[in-house]
């Protein structure tokens, strides 16, 4: 089976808002089929249904913030109404802000239960995805809890992501075991994202910045300066 990851967009959490650029997500496909989504901040909904023409079964969801989370009560409504129950997976302190915060809006006339599965292991608990995949969560450091994840094959680390996160070194060290791993960064420090300059040390072959917020003419001339951007439609193979 062939697995690739397809990148949707690459913007922080004015992008969306701002220069109509959508938030920092991507979708992994097998054999060319979409079956699970990274992350639904504002304006992925879009560029999945563009895309795919529709959403996945399962959805990832690293953190609670807009620009990771926010169109998520929308498209949970919308595919539950339809009679498709999708399943969201995320750490279970993640699980928690989402059910409490981010579906509010929907709890006077269904509860977050009857909304989605959630499948909410704890830190370094790991489950199944679909193909033969598992996930484990790892936390980071940032604003709110955010999960970094490992993705493996038969115990094979295949696929990392950091999720939004300043560097630490021990969650670093752990997600560097996978073929492919995807950075969150920015290309100047600040209190709750690693910088450039941070990750440097860890690229390498495979290894990769998204989450950056810049336009698509900065990005073009961080990439021409060497840095490892992903940018929309961008598509990277893994575990093949």
């Amino acid at each position: 089976m062939n697995f690739e990851i397809s990148v949707l967009g690459s913007g922080a959490g004015d992008s969306a808002v701002y220069n109509a650029l959508p938030s920092s997500g991507f979708m992994l496909l097998a054999d060319g089929q979409p079956f699970c989504l990274v992350d639904l901040g504002l304006g992925v909904g879009q560029q999945v249904l563009e895309a795919f023409g529709g959403f996945p079964k399962q959805i990832i969801i690293t953190h609670n913030h807009s620009d990771h989370a926010g169109e998520l009560p929308v498209v949970l409504r919308v595919e539950q109404a339809q009679g498709r129950k999708l399943e969201v997976i995320s750490h279970c302190e993640v699980a928690e802000q989402l059910k409490l915060h981010r579906v509010a809006e929907h709890l006077q006339l269904i509860t977050a239960d009857e909304l989605a599965d959630w499948r909410s292991p704890e830190t370094a608990e790991t489950i199944d995805l679909a193909h033969g995949l598992d996930i484990t969560f790892y936390p980071g450091s940032h604003s709110e809890f955010s999960c970094g994840f490992l993705v493996r094959r038969d115990g094979e680390p295949l696929l990392s992501y950091s999720g939004d996160t300043t560097l630490v070194p021990e969650l670093y060290t752990l997600l560097d075991e996978a073929e492919v791993f995807i950075m969150d960064a920015r290309p100047k420090p600040n209190r709750w994202h690693a910088s450039f300059e941070d990750v440097k040390p860890w690229l390498d072959r495979g290894r990769y910045i998204l989450g950056h917020g810049l336009n698509e003419q900065n990005a073009k001339q961080y990439k021409q300066d060497g840095w490892p951007l992903l940018w929309q439609g961008d598509r990277i193979a893994f575990g093949n």
